[in-house]
């Protein structure tokens, strides 16, 4: 089992791997200028992306999402003619190197407002757009569709039934290389597990279940028990991953804690283990990122908790 965090090392010094500027500040700039801007920060972002990597591996964290925000405005009108794939070419190909010959899971998630069942036709446009720069992003890596991007179903729109077709019809106008690398998560508040398996087994993607979306919604029929097996049939020969937060507090119950429950995660890799004899990774999603991760690390070993 693997397990990962999202985006941010809090133990590296000035190493943001998503430094960004605003088109207001570039329309200040002459074009020049913007391409130097530009340029420069995503210089950093992906030097600062390796040299999280390497952090990893040296504290064997085999999982890591990449932050969808290392190329600055990427998907913006503004950046059309920017041209960073083919000039950042060899720092691209550096990163999906360092990825496949350390073995290390990488992964990346769509921002909250990539919706590709919205209302809003210019709205999917932009979600589509949108999912197409994260596919570019991992192909510039030379990384293959083992490498997944998590997308929420989005909203309801008053109408759940017809807001489903719409992700359903929407999903057909995907590329091959984005409909084998999209996978689709359950959320707190609109779309229980079930639907959302539903969906997957419709469309034939794997769902990535978040315990701690299903403890906030649910309905009452639901069960671990008949769930889980579902969500490990929709990966057929690919290795499941799960989400795992804990919560802030009773009062903030969806709102994710700076760490996590040891004993919580201990007891849900337990179930996950009796359902399924089938190895799977878990990303950490948790305010202290990487540290939470050492940290969790610590207390399970203390647990005399067995990673294999």
């Amino acid at each position: 089992m693997k397990l990962g965090y999202a985006c941010i090392n809090l133990s590296l010094k000035d190493c943001t791997p998503n430094r960004r500027t605003t088109v207001g500040y570039l329309k200040k700039l002459s074009p020049e200028g913007q391409r130097i801007k530009l340029n420069s920060l995503l210089k950093d972002n992906l030097k600062n992306t390796l040299r999280i990597l390497k952090f990893n591996r040296d504290y064997n964290i085999d999982f890591y999402r990449f932050s969808s925000n290392i190329v600055p405005l990427a998907t913006h009108e503004s950046t059309d003619n920017w041209g960073y794939l083919e000039k950042f070419k060899d720092e691209f190909l550096e990163i999906g190197d360092f990825v496949k010959k350390h073995n290390l899971r990488v992964s990346m998630h769509a921002s909250q407002y990539t919706i590709l069942n919205s209302n809003r036709k210019n709205v999917v446009e932009r979600s589509i757009e949108e999912l197409e720069y994260h596919s570019k992003f991992l192909l510039a890596m030379g990384l293959d569709t083992s490498v997944k991007i998590v997308l929420h179903i989005g909203g309801v729109y008053g109408n759940k039934d017809k807001a489903i077709d719409r992700f359903k019809k929407n999903f057909s106008r995907l590329s091959d290389d984005i409909k084998n690398r999209l996978i689709i998560e359950n959320d707190d508040k609109s779309y229980t597990a079930t639907e959302v398996l539903e969906i997957a087994e419709e469309l034939g993607i794997p769902i990535v279940f978040d315990i701690h979306h299903f403890n906030c919604n649910h309905s009452e029929d639901e069960n671990l028990n008949k769930i889980l097996p579902r969500v490990f049939d929709t990966w057929k020969d690919e290795r499941p991953k799960f989400h795992f937060s804990s919560p802030r507090s009773e009062d903030e119950y969806s709102s994710h804690a700076d760490n996590i429950d040891p004993i919580d995660f201990y007891l849900f890799v337990d179930t996950l283990r009796d359902i399924s004899d089938q190895d799977f990774d878990i990303m950490l999603e948790c305010k202290n990122k990487d540290k939470a991760l050492l940290k969790l690390r610590e207390d399970l070993d203390a647990m005399d908790f067995n990673y294999n």
